[in-house]
């Protein structure tokens, strides 16, 4: 599969739409928080011509940051699923199968993880954002907002159905007590930022 960040949008969304399982939801989970990362530098970069200061700066540079991070996580998902198949390929003969596909189930949970808490990132710089966008596009603001607060609750969803087939309850109760804490500090998040947004619309 062509690298995620070398496609087309119309070219992506014909891979999503095909019978490969790569790219899946994985994808457009971390795709959707780099999106809302996106629209934060625009509201940045439009609130800066007017404002300017040290302060929209740093949340633009924070923002381009995480926009790339997610963008590279989502091509990270497609191959940490392709390492799940890989496993369960493996002969049921094979001593080492069982423990190759909790290694790669873990990996495959390990990645919208990190999703999850980019997104959580992201929300908290867009609560800062909020009341520092110009009128006109604070409720883009609110959009990231959303977005981002989907993106963590998708890419969560992506966890729990790893976490499912995983026989290893230590390993397993790691990442549930993960997965808990970052959709208790997203949802919080996503929250206080709509509720932020929601105090400067007309």
């Amino acid at each position: 599969m062509t690298e995620l960040r070398e496609q087309a949008i119309g070219e992506f969304l014909a891979a999503l739409s095909s019978g490969d399982p790569t790219p899946g939801g994985g994808s457009v989970a971390a795709l959707s928080g780099a999106l809302s990362a996106a629209l934060g530098c625009m509201v940045c970069a439009i609130a800066g011509r007017k404002k300017g200061g040290q302060e929209l700066s740093a949340l633009s540079e924070r923002l381009l940051s995480l926009r790339e991070k997610l963008l590279d996580l989502a091509g990270e998902d497609a191959e940490a699923f392709s390492g799940v198949m890989a496993a369960y390929r493996l002969p049921r003969e094979d001593p080492e199968r069982r423990e190759a596909i909790e290694r790669a189930l873990a990996g495959a949970a390990e990645v919208p993880l990190r999703v999850a808490a980019a997104c959580v990132e992201l929300l908290g710089i867009l609560v800062k954002l909020a009341p520092r966008a110009t009128p006109q596009s604070v409720s883009d603001v609110g959009v990231a907002a959303r977005l981002a607060g989907a993106a963590v609750e998708s890419a969560l969803l992506n966890v729990t159905i790893n976490l499912a087939y995983m026989r290893d309850r230590s390993r397993k109760e790691a990442l549930v007590e993960r997965r808990d804490k970052l959709q208790a500090e997203g949802k919080a998040l996503a929250e206080r930022a709509v509720e932020a947004v929601g105090l400067r619309l007309p």
